[in-house]
């Protein structure tokens, strides 16, 4: 969530701002040669990366969609793409490449390939997203704190690996078939399963999110569960494809649907459930948690409605047609603290630390609401 943070806090998330641009900056470089390396030269690593790159926008929006209410920082957002793009491939590239060869020695090719895509690769790719996901849980509490967080971080997280594995197979379809073959499987990978990294670690993040609301059993059960369930289905879907993820022609066009329909529709019907869940659950958090604030006289009736109904986008963009960027702006901060303030309020209501104090979080909605006001804009 946005907002004033205490000075400490900043200060410790400066911090590990920085360590992870150095540690993403590092990483980068080593997953950028790699590729490069393994495309088969820069002209098929940059075709790959193109085509791999087009849809993400989309992706991206699809996916925080899901948390209109409490948005999360825009430095954690990348902060988890990046990592599935850089750390998490590289970590995933190296402990896949080493078992692969350790099995070809002892069992040889076949068996070795077999094992590897089925077993070895899910359980070291879900492993290697799911440890930002954790490591998120532990150092930034504050901007991870329930199921919805969980489900944002882990489809960026796998949508980051996605993306970055996804430049490696294009590029190498370029090699061998030209744009045809790009072409191919761009609609294969790209279009069709884009999201399939996205569904499996965001079981993770669910499993993590709803810890960190939950005590008790759960907070050490939902974390294994959600990473059991994406390993799974990560395993399931590779047991069921061997092959698939380096075939074109006519086989892949018309197994690759099949699949998806079998293997992911059901994890996207599953997860965009809890979605919706979630997200009905976190207005009635708004509801209740902000009434008050309407009897106080620091809130409107109207104000209360947008806020914790579907019209705020709407009243964004009228913003925005009425004051330009500053009055969209003002009235997305105004949003913003509003659910700050309620969801810090829902957590002391737990027993669990809220945060940021309330009575700082209250100045800024009198201040952001007073904003709006000046600039003729109801909230």
């Amino acid at each position: 969530m946005q907002g004033a943070l205490k000075d400490p806090l900043r200060k410790n998330y400066v911090a590990l701002q920085l360590a992870l641009a150095g540690l993403f900056g590092l990483v980068g470089l080593l997953v950028l040669l790699l590729l490069i390396g393994e495309t088969g030269g820069l002209l098929p690593f940059l075709l790959g990366s193109v085509a791999s790159v087009l849809p993400v926008p989309v992706y991206v929006a699809l996916i925080l969609w899901v948390d209109r209410h409490e948005k999360e920082p825009g430095w954690l957002l990348l902060a988890t793409f990046l990592w599935g793009s850089t750390v998490a491939l590289l970590l995933g590239y190296v402990f896949n490449t080493l078992v692969a060869a350790i099995l070809q020695a002892l069992l040889g090719p076949l068996w070795a390939t077999r094992i590897t895509f089925s077993v070895v690769t899910p359980l070291v790719e879900e492993t290697a997203k799911g440890v930002a996901l954790l490591g998120m849980a532990l150092a930034v509490r504050d901007e991870f704190d329930n199921l919805t967080d969980g489900l944002v971080y882990g489809a960026l997280v796998g949508l980051g690996f996605g993306v970055a594995e996804n430049v490696f197979y294009l590029g190498r379809a370029f090699k061998a078939g030209g744009l045809g073959g790009l072409t191919e499987l761009f609609f294969l990978r790209v279009i069709l399963l884009g999201l399939m990294h996205s569904i499996w670690t965001g079981c993770t993040g669910a499993g993590v999110g709803y810890a960190r609301e939950r005590g008790g059993a759960a907070r050490f059960l939902a974390p294994v569960a959600g990473y059991v369930g994406a390993v799974f289905l990560h395993a399931l879907w590779n047991s069921a494809n061997v092959g698939l993820e380096a075939a074109v022609g006519p086989r892949a066009l018309l197994l690759a649907p099949v699949l998806f329909g079998v293997i992911l529709l059901p994890g996207i019907l599953l997860l965009g459930t809890l979605a919706y869940l979630c997200e009905r659950r976190e207005r009635e958090v708004l509801r209740s948690y902000l009434l008050d604030l309407v009897t106080s006289g620091e809130l409107s009736e109207d104000e209360l409605r947008v806020v914790a109904g579907r019209e705020k986008s709407r009243r964004l963009w009228r913003a925005w047609a009425q004051k330009g960027p500053s009055g969209w702006l003002a009235l997305r901060q105004f949003y913003d603290a509003l659910a700050e303030l309620a969801f810090a309020r829902w957590r002391a209501a737990q027993g669990r630390p809220p945060g940021v104090p309330e009575e700082d979080l209250r100045a800024r909605v009198r201040a952001l609401r007073e904003r709006v006001q000046a600039l003729g804009l109801g909230g």
